[in-house]
């Protein structure tokens, strides 16, 4: 037992020289086990081959595709992958998504809002639902167009990502959760070593207003709402419960309570449970919905905080 602990002490001593050094091992005439990164004459050693810490997210081909007037730099290109790779990182590692292979996705880029309406209007049904970006299920295709705000085109690509990703781990998240993560993905960038989500500042904006104005759902209200209920009042009245469920997945992710409740609840959903959110916080919130509620109401009067780092 104390040699593995040795052992295991000298690994994690020597792994930052594994680049540098070759690591030899050899068992004396008493049985114990010596390293170093030496050979020692006329000591029968052998190498041994040392598993770094992966110190950079694995990635994986992007197809980005440009639509006709659409010119990419080969600096936004690798701005797309890095960024989508980011979003996979995010469900490996803080909502612990063992996340393996790609999800097979195309992402499209049209040269404005007119191509874009065009392009749908040939694959989608009906009237269109105003957005800045979709993501086609049926074909795995991320479809945006490119804005004046070129930056905000970059969120908007995450964002359906992040889509994306939920799709092809459960078919029953509710609404309010898949857009609820799909707008922290907007913000998810990577800090040295750590993902950083930042506010989102429209839904910030948004959200004080409706405080100030006593038009905030109650939390007890929302996450009772099944999806088809969630995108009718989304799509009758705009952004505004869309703004809220994205601030209210931020004020989740900021704490170790929040984060906990968000991965459970996410995990039963994967597993194929349709039970609505609401009658899961008494169980996977500790102190349940009063304190869920409590814990919100603080957030708004100003607990909030401007950057979360994971």
């Amino acid at each position: 037992m104390a040699r593995s602990v040795y052992f295991a002490f000298f690994l994690c001593v020597l792994q930052p020289l594994a680049a540098f050094a070759e690591i030899y091992r050899y068992t004396d005439e008493n049985g114990v086990v010596h390293f170093g990164d030496r050979q020692v004459q006329n000591q029968q050693q052998e190498a041994v081959q040392l598993r770094g810490v992966r110190s950079d997210w694995q990635r994986y081909h992007i197809d980005v595709v440009a639509g006709d007037g659409v010119t990419l730099t080969d600096t936004e290109r690798e701005r797309i992958e890095a960024d989508v790779n980011h979003v996979y990182r995010f469900f490996d590692d803080v909502l612990y998504f063992d996340i393996h292979r790609t999800v097979p996705v195309n992402i499209l880029l049209l040269a404005n809002k007119a191509a874009y309406d065009s392009f749908l209007s040939t694959r989608i049904e009906g009237s269109l639902p105003p957005s800045r970006g979709i993501f086609l299920g049926r074909t795995n295709d991320i479809v945006v167009y490119i804005r004046e705000d070129r930056e905000g085109t970059f969120r908007t690509i995450k964002h359906e990502t992040g889509h994306a990703i939920v799709a092809t781990l459960t078919p029953y998240l509710p609404a309010w959760l898949n857009e609820g993560l799909a707008e922290q993905m907007e913000m998810l960038t990577r800090s040295g070593d750590r993902l950083r989500i930042e506010s989102h500042p429209e839904n910030a904006a948004d959200v004080r207003d409706m405080r100030d104005r006593n038009l905030m759902a109650d939390v007890k209200t929302f996450l009772s709402m099944q999806s088809t209920d969630w995108r009718g009042h989304y799509r009758d009245k705009g952004y505004s419960l869309q703004s809220q469920t994205g601030e209210f997945v931020y004020f989740l992710l900021s704490s170790p309570t929040g984060r906990s409740f968000l991965t459970r609840l996410t995990h039963q959903y994967a597993r194929g449970d349709r039970t609505l959110a609401s009658y899961l916080v008494d169980e996977h919130y500790i102190g349940g919905m009063r304190v869920m509620q409590d814990n919100w109401a603080l957030w708004l009067r100003g607990a909030r905080k401007d950057a979360l780092i994971f």
